[in-house]
């Protein structure tokens, strides 16, 4: 079963479905090269230590916001939605940024099919048919790292501090948390529950409910930072 979304909503969903949350990992990429695409733009994954404030929102707003400064990094996230009473088959996402201006992403068994993107400055690629183009039906995907990064902060809404948390060897702080914003002429909201790292501050995994009218879902997101990311235009 596929269920069928317009453009503008599945845009609401790539969203939606990045906030990044549940449980640190301990698989950051080892820096082997400095991964920029294209070469203009340093990488930068180091973080610095981080420690919990006196006010959980700004904790998460600000780990959110570091995403700005902390490429090349990747994200995978897998989902299941359900649209009219309708669930349909677990989805994959793979979201590579290279540099604020570089993403490459793969999306498959989501709402409206496989869907494969790139964009490099303003010019943006979309894969369909079996061939590769270039237009401005991409360009609603709005896959710039920095126009990502701050719409995630914006949409944290009531957050509160859990307390510290050892996943999979690593050490982190553990927050809950409400969101909200209108995309597509719809509300959405939600809950989550994420993790920083204690040595970079840095969001590392996590898990998402949302919803919006007679469509919700559930994500689980990893965040992966380093590593020789890439992204060129396509051949």
């Amino acid at each position: 079963m596929k269920l069928r979304l317009n453009f503008k909503l599945i845009r609401s969903l790539i969203v939606l479905a990045a906030l990044p949350l549940v449980g640190c990992t301990s698989g950051q990429f080892r820096k082997e090269t400095s991964g920029s695409s294209g070469g203009d733009t340093p990488s930068s994954t180091t973080g610095s230590a981080f420690r919990p404030s006196n006010d959980p929102r700004t904790d998460v707003r600000a780990a959110l916001v570091k995403l700005n400064s902390a490429y090349p990094y990747r994200l995978t996230e897998t989902a299941k939605a359900t649209a009219n009473g309708q669930t349909g088959p677990e989805s994959t996402r793979v979201v590579e940024f290279a540099t604020a201006d570089r993403s490459h992403m793969k999306w498959t068994g989501g709402p409206g099919g496989d869907i494969e993107a790139i964009s490099i400055g303003d010019k943006h690629y979309w894969f369909s048919g079996g061939k590769w183009t270039e237009g401005t039906m991409p360009s609603t995907l709005g896959y710039r790292g920095e126009d990502f990064a701050n719409k995630l902060a914006e949409m944290v809404k009531e957050v509160k501090y859990v307390g510290p948390e050892t996943v999979n060897g690593m050490s982190c702080y553990a927050y809950t948390g409400t969101f909200e914003t209108m995309m597509a002429g719809q509300k959405w909201s939600g809950t989550a529950k994420l993790w920083i790292g204690a040595d970079d501050g840095l969001i590392h995994q996590g898990d998402t409910n949302f919803n919006a009218a007679n469509y919700g879902g559930k994500s689980h997101t990893v965040y992966e930072y380093g590593g020789n990311i890439k992204v060129e235009p396509p051949i």
